[in-house]
């Protein structure tokens, strides 16, 4: 599936681009940092025009992602380096078009921190201008992918309180009279619940209901995708 048509500004050669992902993906914002100003330097540009450029073109067939830089740090939940790209990025005179970036599956940024629950990037995306209304190749936007994840947490969470029945009754008793009744979410409800609440939800819909059902049933979906060098969550 094609990636959305963001024409990177800087012609980065392949190893360059792969640099710059590793170190998003693997959290050295140092060695980001470094390289970000080392390749402004050799290119004449702005480091902004890097962080545009620095998108993983190779074919999905191949082993390519599509994802641009800012994919990374939003899936792994890791706000720093997020925060640093997102700054360079607002330091130019216009948006960029790559807070939307579409990769291969048709995600933005903003749908792999919300399938993977990272409620501060998300907070951050928004604030920087990500798209709410983006759907993804299965159909899916970012309320939904994170409400899916939210559901699969509850319904797993019910199977395991049947398994330990006594210990949950125990652990009932223990804390009674602390939470008077009040519910404790998942992290998966309150990037919802955020997103639903905030200016840019204002017109979106809850996608999954009680029974788990949503837009579509099919597997793509309920298993969101493969990332390489994302770190799994449990919301």
């Amino acid at each position: 599936m094609p990636m959305s048509q963001h024409k990177a500004p800087i012609a980065l050669s392949f190893e360059a681009i792969d640099d710059l992902i590793y170190d998003a993906r693997s959290g050295d914002l140092d060695a980001l940092k470094t390289d970000v100003e080392n390749l402004s330097k050799e290119h004449g540009c702005s480091a902004a025009a890097i962080i545009e450029s620095a998108v993983d073109t190779e074919d999905e067939s191949e082993g390519g992602t599509g994802a641009c830089l800012l994919h990374w740090p939003a899936a792994n939940g890791n706000i720093e380096i997020l925060s640093y790209l997102l700054t360079t990025l607002s330091s130019t005179s216009t948006p960029s078009s790559i807070i939307n970036h579409r990769n291969h599956s048709g995600n933005t940024p903003l749908h792999w921190a919300a399938l993977n629950t990272h409620l501060e990037c998300v907070k951050a995306l928004v604030e920087a201008g990500a798209d709410l209304d983006i759907k993804n190749d299965t159909g899916h936007d970012a309320v939904f992918l994170a409400e899916r994840t939210a559901w699969s947490t509850e319904e797993k969470g019910g199977e395991e309180q049947e398994n330990e029945e006594d210990e949950a009754e125990a652990q009932a008793e223990t804390e009674e009279g602390k939470g008077n009744g009040m519910r404790k979410i998942s992290k998966g409800q309150e990037v919802v619940e955020w997103l639903l609440g905030s200016e840019k939800g204002a017109g979106l819909e809850s996608g999954v209901g009680a029974e788990g059902e949503g837009e579509s049933s099919g597997n793509s979906a309920s298993k969101g995708e493969e990332m390489e060098g994302v770190e799994k969550t449990n919301a």
